[in-house]
């Protein structure tokens, strides 16, 4: 999936540059450098190593929280289909757990795409939506890849009932 994001954004990147280029022309104003962080899913996703870990399925929807112009959203949102994404319009009300650290993923000319931390994003998972979620957070305590992983959950206000 890491692969698939690096075109996307790509491809979003050139279609802002080319926009810009005719707004230049048109003497309009220009579309901004826009942050991009990916979150949910998606983010445990787009890192392949542990996709294996972890036995992840894959998503239709890209969770993420678009800071830019108005039509930087539109093209992303007309850009994913082609992909098999839709963008998931819920992202803005995503838990994000105190501690998450959110990391440079790629970066573009106008372009800057962020992402979560795994552990974080597992959290937010386990806090906020744990019936869809019992297999994934059980096979990541047991992966001891997330050493903070249950006290996180724990501080956050997570149940550790429903994953026991």
């Amino acid at each position: 999936m890491k692969e698939q994001l690096i075109e996307i954004f790509k491809k979003l990147d050139l279609q802002i540059l080319e926009e810009n280029n005719v707004r230049k022309k048109n003497g309009a104003a220009l579309i901004a450098k826009s942050n991009i962080t990916i979150l949910g899913q998606t983010s445990l996703l787009a890192q392949p190593e542990l996709t294996y870990s972890l036995g992840l399925a894959q998503t239709g929807d890209l969770d993420a929280l678009i800071q830019s112009d108005f039509f930087v959203k539109k093209y992303l949102k007309e850009i994913l289909p082609s992909y098999g994404f839709i963008y998931d319009e819920d992202s803005p009300y995503i838990f994000i757990p105190l501690e998450s650290q959110i990391s440079l993923f790629m970066q573009f000319t106008l372009v800057d795409v962020f992402i979560i931390d795994p552990e974080s994003a597992l959290v937010s998972k386990a806090c906020k939506a744990p019936e869809k979620n019992i297999q994934l957070i059980r096979q990541a305590i047991a992966s001891n890849l997330f050493p903070n992983l249950v006290d996180r959950i724990l501080k956050s206000g997570g149940d550790l009932k429903k994953f026991v």
